[in-house]
């Protein structure tokens, strides 16, 4: 053993075998950074792939307008006091890690009547959501099952008109993209916990069709994306009714264990109760006769 220390003591470790770690850098132009407004010193602010990602929109061959232009509302609820209840008595209350879960698990339920102004809270289904503190720019579409449920004040909600050119479908496959993902994250501030404000989600650049063909390339988009969250709706709802079946089952198993284990009791106290052969075959004459 001692030799074998030895002989590793003195032999190199290859270099290849090394933790590298590659760290992004890039140069920025002073005019650039006076020409930002706020003058701001994160180096995400300024990462190279913001700017592809507005050069690949420019060369879309497609209008480019103002999220906030092209949405009905983009808001964010103040923060406020929670108080928790049961289900029974409670509204769901959706998290930001909830946003990217295929099925929302340790939900917590918000009082239907101590909870002051609750309405600022509650999503509709169809709204797009998107993760604006913490994890930034986690997307998703509000399914049909969490209509009136509430959200809180760390996800953005994003409320596509109704007769506008972007619906919500497209809006989200956007969103997810790198050009969505470049521009939510580019606009990061804060000092210990990431955030985005309605503002800078207002000033993201969004393709908008204008010709025929783009148009119905939007429209698919728009419908392969709401069919996405249809079917994964459908999909939840058959979890639900597997796990619900499953616990009936336990349940009537657990009553057949309990009538048993008092049958038992029974024959136990009064063995007499336990019959079998001639004289159980006497006992079913008598009462069928």
């Amino acid at each position: 053993m001692p030799q074998t220390k030895e002989i590793a003591e003195k032999t190199p470790i290859p270099t290849n075998t090394l933790i590298k770690k590659s760290v992004e850098a890039f140069g920025v132009s002073s005019s650039w950074i006076f020409k930002s407004g706020g003058i701001r010193l994160d180096a995400s602010f300024y990462n190279p792939r913001v700017a592809r990602a507005i050069a690949a929109i420019q060369h879309s061959g497609m209008e480019i307008k103002r999220l906030g232009d092209v949405t009905e509302r983009i808001c964010i609820p103040p923060r406020f006091k929670r108080i928790y209840v049961d289900k029974a008595h409670g509204v769901p209350f959706l998290q930001g890690r909830h946003i990217p879960q295929f099925q929302p698990t340790d939900i917590k339920y918000l009082s239907r009547l101590a909870q002051k102004r609750l309405e600022q809270w509650i999503i509709e289904a169809g709204w797009v959501l998107v993760t604006c503190s913490g994890t930034i720019g986690r997307v998703t579409i509000a399914p049909k099952e969490w209509n009136g449920w509430a959200a809180s004040q760390h996800i953005m909600r994003i409320v596509p008109k109704t007769d506008g050119p972007i619906q919500a479908g497209y809006l989200y496959a956007f969103l997810c993209s790198s050009e969505g993902q470049a521009q939510l994250t580019s606009t990061i501030y804060g000092a210990v916990v990431d955030e985005i404000t309605e503002a800078q989600a207002r000033n993201i650049m969004i393709p908008i069709p204008v010709t025929a063909d783009q148009r119905s390339k939007v429209n698919d988009l728009n419908e392969a994306a709401l069919k996405a969250i249809a079917v994964k709706s459908v999909a939840v709802a058959l979890a639900e009714q597997s796990v619900s079946e499953l616990a009936s089952i336990l349940d009537h198993e657990a009553d057949d264990a309990e009538i048993a284990r008092r049958r038992l009791r029974e024959i136990a106290e009064k063995p007499g109760l336990l019959i079998s052969g001639d004289k159980l075959k006497t006992e079913l004459d008598d009462l069928l006769s």
